[in-house]
């Protein structure tokens, strides 16, 4: 059975994909971890970013592996493991939010993901997994939140690692990548038509988890009766 777990920044959908993956064992597949990955090699070889264009990003794709886990997904460049804070940087999230505008790149590694998968089971969590990686997923879910609650969990996130930061410039931040993936030509950022959608603004995250599995659960005893 594939999950996927769709939303925007900050909604909480990393915690619930990695708490469904962790609690019924099957691979945890975070495609955007991906992205960020393209975004920050893209970084280290000072790249234009407003002139990036596929010719540049190709090669790279040659570097990179990703590896599907239990509760997390593994990212190896060279052949080397990437520590996932170097990936985590507000830098790397807009890098790789302006790789996501190539559509070349899109249906690449969204063809790269369906390989990995495959018929297995899977955990799967992005901003279009449910609409253009894995539309006949059996179960989707569309996790969001209100911006200022989103901007608020990224700026207290951003502190606690030291970073100092305004709350308004987060939340800036947060509107202008959803508009970007929003307005994309190709692949626009929506809900599946068929997806659980589950606002967890007023959540706290084990109650957020718990309301996604109980639907999760619930739909796969559904389909099995």
């Amino acid at each position: 059975m594939k999950i996927t777990v769709d939303g925007p920044a900050g909604s909480g959908k990393s915690y619930i994909a990695k708490g469904i993956s962790e609690r019924l064992r099957i691979p945890y597949l975070e495609t955007g971890l991906a992205y960020r990955a393209i975004g920050y090699l893209l970084l280290i070889s000072e790249e234009d970013l407003q002139k990036v264009s596929w010719s540049a990003v190709e090669p790279l794709l040659r570097r990179l592996e990703i590896v599907p886990e239990v509760g997390r997904t593994r990212v190896l460049i060279d052949g080397k493991e990437v520590k996932e804070d170097l990936l985590r940087s507000e830098e790397v999230g807009r890098a790789a939010s302006i790789v996501g505008t190539i559509p070349q790149f899109r249906e690449f590694i969204n063809d790269l993901f369906r390989k990995l998968v495959g018929e297995g089971q899977a955990v799967i969590e992005g901003r279009d997994a449910g609409t253009h990686i894995f539309p006949d997923a059996e179960i989707k879910l569309f996790i969001t939140a209100s911006p200022e609650e989103r901007a608020r969990r990224r700026w207290k996130q951003l502190r606690e690692k030291g970073m100092e930061v305004s709350l308004e410039e987060v939340l800036k931040k947060i509107l202008d990548r959803d508009r970007r993936d929003m307005e994309r030509e190709k692949y626009p950022f929506r809900p599946a038509e068929d997806a659980v959608v589950i606002d967890t603004t007023d959540m706290e995250p084990e109650e957020s988890l718990k309301t996604a599995l109980g639907i999760v659960l619930k739909i796969q005893n559904e389909k099995s009766s």
